[in-house]
């Protein structure tokens, strides 16, 4: 019989990224009740920031582990949300 791995859960795999996030660091960001990882796929966009005026995703050690290739994910999404304008295909 094969072993199967731990697979972390969803509000896990959110932990490890919000926590690994170097969102609050941005001059983009915009001090609310959020913690950051909008990268992330559940979490999304925020609700706080609407202005772009630096984007330091690509330096952001969860943007190299997860091989994204996009920026301002604050404000634009998550990288399914970005292809998918990109493309025109809904997320």
């Amino acid at each position: 019989m094969q072993e199967v791995k731990n697979i972390p859960s969803i509000a896990e795999q959110e932990k490890i990224i919000t926590f690994m996030c170097i969102c609050p660091e941005c001059s983009s960001w915009v001090e609310c009740e959020e913690k950051g990882g909008f990268c992330f796929e559940t979490i999304g966009k925020s609700k706080c920031i609407s202005e772009e005026s630096e984007c330091i995703c690509r330096g952001c050690p969860v943007y190299s582990r997860l091989g994204f290739e996009y920026a301002y994910y604050c404000t634009r999404g998550s990288s399914k949300e970005q292809e998918g304008k990109l493309t025109g295909k809904k997320t």
